[in-house]
């Protein structure tokens, strides 16, 4: 009677995971092998295709506004990634040490991620808006007495300024884990190193640090597949320009599939894009890893 219950049991279970696994199965394996057979054809689906076999592959790493697209998308995650931890994990400690409005804080800080990102990008481009009625110029003229900025129209300043947008929606998300992490550590630790004469900043070092070692793989990971893939913004605040200086890897990828009729070729990036993200998730996940 009991290996009937428990097949019954298991029978249940698999009829509750069928719709999942039909649609994981529809919406996930298949357009990846179907993207690595689109990766050796060249065409696209109004022209036709034609097997080429690894010539996208090579023809890739000539094209010189994909190579610029690399740079662009690298330059970007090395602004963004370590500043934003940074700053989300002072902040998690501040949040944590309220004993008021913590929740109402928390709330104001998640708000823009959970905003449309066309009604924000837009009112920044306002922000960024050339010459001293920009309120972005306005600002750092009066604090710092720089001069106004192109910030959207210069080559030099568009990946900063997207980074500043970016930095300011996504912030509130890796405060947020920072601030689990840093409830999962037990207060006996801190009350141990008080007893022991342990300043603020030996505390936060030499305990919050090591034991948020966690937290820190997952944000590091997470921040290379997501910000690797940064689109959205780059299709409604710049379109890539100017002169291709804010193109993504994402970004062209989209222009060659959905605007050049270049299937194939935009398959073959999204395959790189994701060795890329994948070997520096490896080498990130081993560094920090890494037992001192």
């Amino acid at each position: 009677m009991n290996i009937k219950r428990k097949k019954i049991k298991i029978n249940e279970s698999l009829v509750l995971l069928y719709p999942y696994l039909i649609f994981y199965l529809i919406f996930m394996i298949i357009p990846v092998f179907w993207t690595f057979y689109l990766a050796f054809q060249k065409g696209g689906f109004i022209t036709g295709f034609e097997y080429v076999g690894i010539d996208n592959f090579i023809n890739a790493w000539k094209d010189q506004i994909f190579l610029k697209t690399i740079r662009n998308t690298g330059y970007y995650v090395i602004l963004i990634i370590p500043s934003v931890m940074v700053f989300s994990l002072f902040l998690a400690v501040l949040i944590n040490k309220m004993k008021k409005f913590q929740n109402f804080v928390k709330a104001c800080i998640f708000l823009p991620l959970v905003s449309s990102v066309v009604p924000l990008a837009k009112a920044w481009e306002q922000i960024f808006a050339t010459g001293e009625e920009g309120l972005f110029n306005y600002f750092i003229n009066l604090l710092f007495r720089i001069p106004p900025q192109n910030w959207l129209s210069s080559s030099k300043l568009i990946i900063p300024a997207i980074t500043i947008f970016e930095f300011w929606r996504g912030f509130g998300f890796w405060t947020i884990i920072f601030l689990g992490g840093l409830s999962s550590i037990s207060k006996t630790y801190y009350e141990a190193a008080e007893i022991d004469g342990a300043s603020t900043w030996r505390q936060f070092l030499y305990i919050t640090v090591p034991l948020l070692k966690p937290t820190f793989i997952f944000l590091t990971i997470m921040g290379f597949v997501w910000n690797f893939q940064l689109f959205d913004v780059i299709y409604v605040l710049t379109f890539g320009g100017p002169a291709y200086s804010s193109y993504t890897m994402v970004f062209y990828t989209y222009s060659n599939a959905f605007l050049y009729e270049k299937v194939g070729m935009a398959a073959t990036m999204g395959i790189i894009l994701m060795a890329i993200i994948l070997i520096l998730t490896i080498l990130s996940r081993r560094v920090l890893e890494r037992r001192e």
